[in-house]
């Protein structure tokens, strides 16, 4: 009796003492759920998405072209008097000062003729003394001292032409600037006319280029622009509008613009292929990333963060930057979302992230 009795009590005790354990453990269970709970981020307002303040920047605008560059004079040197060569004067690909003799032709016949030419003006200066005395003293008529006169002017004419002839024998610079290659040799026999030697001045360029008639009205001369070259990738080169064409192509109805680059290192050289970018305005506008832009179909829409939730607004595209763009529908300090909007809907709040504030 005993011993069923205490085995009795052993029995209540045992599950008295499991039924404490396991409420232990629940009570350890949930207070842990519930420090879990406490701790984790808790996103009252929605999904975390980044945004930035919306801020005015100088914007500028550009008219994107093509062109060519050309030298700032270019000419092909070409005899006016046939002859043979006799002296080449110059080193090709180097530089050369205006009026550098760059080619004597043999002028032996030439120089003769204005030594006859010296002579005969020399004898009729004379001559007009003589006759010019005798007619002050009467002693020969006007008639006389005029004909005297005439041919003393007559033999100074054909000396001056004379001289004008010999000058054309020797080719000179017409300006300074590069000499090119030489297809000729001292001897050669050069008839007049032919294309005897290229010479350029590439001190600066000039770069011309078309734009669309729409923009005749923005672009002005002394607007700058950049260049940029394929044959140097990476580098841009600066100048400035210097002459707009009076006349609008009809075939392409564009209008023909000059401008001109310094190029004091020589660096840039003439027939170059050239992007350009014209620059005919600056002005403050909205700039954002342009992964805030949002397509519409044949529009784009940004997402501002106002009242505490999203608000999709309708925007117009300017001028596109690197990464950036400048957009014209919202208003400086407005909050847009750069990140995230495809998880967002219009109306549902978000918890703003500004990263324009790292």
């Amino acid at each position: 009796m005993n011993t069923t009795c205490l085995r009795s009590n052993h029995s209540r005790y045992s599950f008295g003492s499991k039924f404490m354990s396991l409420s232990l453990s629940l009570a350890f269970a949930m207070s842990v759920s519930l420090s879990a709970i406490l701790s984790a981020p808790v996103y009252a307002q929605g999904l975390p998405a980044e945004v930035i303040t919306a801020s005015k920047q100088n914007v500028p605008t550009y008219i994107e072209a093509v062109g060519s560059l050309k030298a700032n004079e270019s000419l092909i040197l070409r005899p006016e008097m046939t002859g043979r060569i006799e002296t080449i004067a110059f080193t090709e690909g180097n530089l050369v000062k205006k009026n550098t003799l760059l080619v004597q032709f043999d002028a032996s016949m030439y120089q003769a003729q204005v030594n006859e030419a010296k002579a005969r003006v020399a004898l009729s200066e004379a001559e007009y003394q003589r006759v010019n005395k005798l007619f002050k003293n009467g002693s020969i008529s006007e008639t006389q001292r005029d004909s005297a006169l005439a041919q003393m002017q007559i033999n100074e004419a054909q000396l001056e032409q004379a001289q004008v002839t010999l000058k054309k024998m020797s080719l000179r610079a017409p300006f300074t600037g590069i000499v090119g290659l030489r297809q000729f040799s001292p001897g050669d026999y050069v008839m007049a006319g032919a294309d005897m030697l290229e010479i350029v001045d590439i001190n600066s360029m000039k770069l011309d280029f078309r734009i669309p008639e729409i923009y005749l009205p923005k672009v002005a001369q002394g607007q700058t622009l950049r260049i940029s070259l394929s044959a140097f990738p990476g580098e841009e080169f600066a100048g400035k509008v210097t002459a707009i064409s009076p006349q609008i192509s009809e075939q392409g109805r564009n209008i023909l613009v000059r401008a001109v680059l310094p190029n004091a290192d020589k660096k840039l050289r003439p027939g170059l292929f050239a992007k350009v970018q014209l620059l005919i305005k600056q002005e403050e506008l909205i700039v954002v990333p342009e992964e805030a832009l949002i397509p519409q179909g044949m529009s784009y829409l940004v997402y501002l963060y106002k009242d505490d939730k999203v608000t999709p607004v309708p925007v117009q595209l300017g001028q596109r930057m690197r990464g950036k763009i400048a957009i014209s529908g919202i208003n400086e300090g407005d909050v847009v979302i750069t990140a995230g909007q495809l998880k967002l809907q219009p109306g549902s709040p978000i918890s703003p992230i500004f990263v324009d504030k790292e």
